[in-house]
């Protein structure tokens, strides 16, 4: 059965990132899990040359993928300047050794070369206060969370400019109307949306998600 690609299997996010920032032909989805995203690209442009890599078996590899079962944690088989994009979202904070794994995506990026990805925001603010938090806490096989700052240095370290660090992903503010009855919820829905048009509720005080984009510096 043909793998259903549509955008609502997608985040819109991703897909701005990508639909922005994706350079070349040569490209790596890292941690791509059912390669939904390379579907996309390959969808958009067939002239990408997508090779998708991550540690699961697929029950059908797409023909147009190059799709290679790999151990994140070692050195990936691809020659030096390899590719011209690397897409890496939500894969760095699963990676024990995530020095290891950010300097193979710079050994094997094009000089030029382009890295999109996201990671986790490790700062909730005053959600805990509450005895709330990101939703992304119970995912047990995350190793980290990330700062902006944190992030910067990573990359930088690696060999990566910076282009761009941005939050996404901000809390509903709607849920707040899951406290009070249900038969008031869709009044208090349609409250709160008017108050978000008129500008007296911030949602970008709380984001969940870190997204990146940077390139590979060149080295004289």
């Amino acid at each position: 059965m043909k793998k259903d690609t549509s955008n609502n299997k997608l985040s819109d996010v991703k897909l701005s990132y990508l639909k922005n920032f994706t350079q070349g032909q040569s490209i790596l989805d890292v941690g791509s899990g059912q390669c939904f995203y390379s579907q996309w690209l390959h969808q958009r442009d067939s002239n990408f040359n997508i090779t998708a890599v991550d540690c699961v078996d697929l029950e059908q590899t797409p023909s147009h993928i190059g799709y290679l079962k790999l151990n994140l944690e070692s050195t990936f088989p691809f020659q030096d300047q390899s590719f011209d994009t690397i897409i890496a979202f939500d894969v760095i904070e699963h990676i024990e050794n995530e020095t290891q794994l950010i300097n193979e995506l710079n050994r094997v990026c094009k000089n030029d070369g382009i890295i999109i990805g996201s990671v986790p925001h490790d700062n909730d603010k005053f959600l805990p206060d509450y005895n709330l938090t990101f939703y992304h806490r119970s995912d047990l096989t995350h190793k980290r969370y990330y700062l902006p700052e944190t992030l910067y240095s990573k990359l930088c370290a690696a060999g990566f400019d910076i282009k761009t660090v941005e939050l996404h992903g901000g809390i509903n503010p709607q849920v707040i109307a899951e406290f009070f009855p249900k038969h008031t919820r869709f009044l208090i829905k349609k409250i709160i949306g008017i108050f978000r048009r008129m500008g007296l509720i911030n949602i970008e005080i709380l984001k969940s998600d870190l997204f990146f984009v940077a390139k590979k510096v060149i080295n004289d």
